[in-house]
């Protein structure tokens, strides 16, 4: 039997998924039901702790409190994976991306972080960006996607030109 995936999400898809809502519910509280999402402590003090209270802080802990998205604290003595201290990433891409490969081969990072997806990318690690996390919700049938299209045109401000079109281009192909 082979094991479900869980998801390591950094701060910007966990931010963008809290920030914007459809039908009165957060995209991230949509994207992340009954999935195993996790994130490391750096990320809950970037989002929540110092999100202070803005409204996607305060979602975002709400999912934490109802146990939607779990923390999880770094092992005592674990290091940072190798060559992570050559890029300028924040603590908490270097947390997921070490979280995510102590969880290999089940964990895939979720980031909408072009850098961090690169160097995920260049370590190995199973990564997607957080739009390509809810198409896969949608070809796998966990979601409908008509409910995925709605999550992807909630997000779409935050993303560069291109991302959107092509996003729904993907989610139409899955109904031909």
């Amino acid at each position: 039997m082979v094991e479900s995936a869980l998801y390591v999400f950094d701060a910007s898809p966990l931010v963008a998924g809290c920030q914007f809502r459809v039908a009165g519910e957060s995209v991230a509280s949509k994207a992340i039901a009954s999935v195993e999402a996790q994130i490391p402590s750096a990320v809950y003090e970037e989002v929540v702790t110092r999100g202070g209270t803005r409204p996607d802080a305060v979602e975002a802990a709400r999912l934490v409190q109802e146990g939607v998205i779990h923390v999880v604290e770094p092992t005592p003595g674990e290091a940072e994976l190798d060559g992570l201290q050559n890029y300028q990433l924040g603590q908490g891409e270097r947390e997921a991306m070490t979280l995510t490969a102590r969880l290999a081969p089940r964990a895939v990072l979720v980031t909408d972080d072009f850098l961090a997806l690169i160097v995920a990318n260049r370590l190995g690690l199973a990564s997607q960006l957080f739009l390509d996390f809810l198409i896969g919700r949608a070809r796998r049938g966990e979601l409908s996607v008509a409910s995925v299209q709605q999550l992807v045109e909630a997000v779409g401000s935050r993303y560069p030109r291109g991302f959107i079109p092509h996003s729904l281009a993907l989610l139409g192909s899955l109904t031909a």
